[in-house]
């Protein structure tokens, strides 16, 4: 009789989950509120939803200012691809660190899915830059993927805060139409910006590399520079090179 009970209980619950199926973010909220030291997570309210952000202070005496990390919006806010990495290491060199969790990826490409994205992640990163500026006004943005473009758009149309810096992790879009058009923003944001590359990465990047330093030429930006790094996402050694671009790139400017 027990099992037969048990066999109901995971037939309901198999419903139940078939019926209100959770979004992506939520299963990677409830995987990193299990995972992660419980003073590392906070929630901040963008409108009606509340979001996850993982918050980290200095390890230093003197703060520089608050890094704030933007994942891919197939990742999560301590992405092993990098994120993770990125957000801990830059505590022993005097930076707060925020990464904050970004919405599900739209089921499409089309346009309209992807300003419904951006829209949402507009309203987050406000929030989150307005809620580290209490305590740090000098802020870096460090964005990855299809996130990373969309804020390069963001900035170029006057629609976020500038921070003092940028650093964009293979920025890139699905659709082609604004894939096409994402050089020309990258180019005309005056935002100081570090654009990263995968040596292997995606292609669309790769395609369009060249491009993007002689618009960012063009256009007059004056701080702008393109690195490319070799070696696999996974492996440590390659994201300690991201690591060392990133704060050399920090350094030359005086951070």
């Amino acid at each position: 009789m027990p099992s037969k009970v048990l066999v109901i209980v995971l037939l309901l619950s198999s419903w139940a989950c078939a019926s209100n199926p959770a979004s992506v973010e939520e299963w990677h909220k409830s995987d990193l509120s299990w995972q992660l030291p419980a003073d590392e997570i906070t929630e901040l309210l963008a409108g009606d939803k509340s979001f996850l952000a993982l918050k980290r202070a200095a390890f230093t005496a003197k703060v520089k200012g608050t890094i704030l990390f933007v994942p891919d919006w197939s990742q999560h806010a301590s992405s092993p691809k990098y994120l993770n990495l990125l957000r801990k290491e830059f505590n022993d060199y005097g930076w707060d660190t925020l990464a904050i969790a970004v919405p599900d990826a739209p089921f499409e490409n089309d346009i309209s899915s992807l300003d419904s994205y951006k829209e949402q992640l507009q309203q987050r990163i406000t929030v989150a830059m307005t809620s580290v500026m209490t305590e740090n006004s000098t802020v870096i943005v460090v964005a990855q993927g299809s996130s990373a473009a969309l804020i390069s758009q963001l900035y170029a149309d006057k629609k976020l805060q500038e921070p003092q810096s940028l650093i964009l992790l293979e920025a890139y879009l699905p659709a082609a139409d604004q894939q096409r058009s994402l050089p020309l923003a990258i180019a005309k944001q005056q935002v100081p910006t570090l654009d990263l590359r995968q040596e292997r990465g995606n292609q669309q990047v790769a395609a369009q590399w060249q491009l993007r330093k002689q618009l960012a030429q063009q256009q007059q930006k004056l701080l702008y520079r393109q690195r490319e790094i070799s070696g696999l996402i996974a492996q440590v050694e390659t994201q300690q090179r991201v690591f060392k671009e990133i704060r050399g790139w920090l350094s030359y400017q005086g951070y």
